[in-house]
């Protein structure tokens, strides 16, 4: 059994509940899948009766969210490898710098892209050529991510209450060295700047450092959930 938005259920009259109650039951006795999707987690649904709530909490709860970069890229190599057209590195690394909510807006992206090297005959796919493409698709340019960097240094400093010149700066104090990581992890994720380029915004660091930072963060969000939804309550901020 397969259910999209099960908090739906919430302030439904009992007699609805009930009844997905014993189905849910006769379900799980029988050993057959029951799959529920929700915008929360179980523990965090309200409306519902606190045994139904227990039984959504009896399977594995896992969190979907966005490709991050390096996903978005290896889609877009995957995409593309087939199509008969050289599409640059450069060229992968803004087109996931571009896009961050599904992989049908990478798809579409790149569908745009073929068709304009289709016309004018083009193999080698630049950074120009994907630009083109996407002014070309966007109508609506509040989808396309143009995020200044110090916007984002301003969120997470905001957030953390560490300052902009700290998280330049050179000091190891764990509250900046956090927050100095995030900001690199969001500058990396949400805009297409290059690596070089995010390192001089933050006091001119190596490009090394900001690699380090993204893996560190990027590796502390899979073990870490209250880090990742403090890291998604900031980019709602920074979007």
């Amino acid at each position: 059994m397969l259910i999209d938005d099960i908090q739906s259920l919430s302030g439904k009259k009992v007699a609805t509940q009930e009844e997905f109650f014993n189905t849910f039951n006769a379900l799980h006795d029988k050993q057959k899948q029951i799959v529920l999707t929700s915008d929360r987690s179980p523990k965090h649904l309200e409306g519902l009766e606190e045994r139904l709530v227990t039984r959504f909490s009896w399977g594995l709860t896992q969190t979907i969210t966005p490709p991050d970069f390096e996903t978005r890229i290896a889609i877009l190599q995957s995409k593309t490898e087939h199509l008969g057209y050289n599409f640059q590195s450069d060229t992968l690394e803004y087109l996931a710098g571009q896009f961050d909510s599904n992989v049908r807006d990478l798809e579409g992206a790149i569908n745009d892209i073929t068709l304009i090297a289709r016309v004018k005959n083009i193999k080698d796919i630049t950074i120009d050529i994907a630009a083109e493409a996407i002014r070309a698709r966007k109508q609506d340019v509040s989808q396309m991510l143009v995020i200044p960097i110090d916007k984002i240094q301003n969120e997470v400093g905001n957030f953390y209450g560490v300052s902009v010149k700290e998280m330049k700066g050179s000091r190891r104090l764990q509250n900046i060295v956090l927050a100095r990581q995030v900001a690199m992890y969001l500058s990396r994720e949400l805009t297409d700047n290059s690596l070089p380029k995010i390192g001089k915004e933050f006091g001119g660091k190596d490009h090394t450092t900001v690699i380090h930072a993204h893996a560190k963060i990027k590796s502390l969000i899979d073990e870490d959930d209250n880090l990742r939804l403090e890291i998604e309550s900031i980019k709602k901020k920074i979007k």
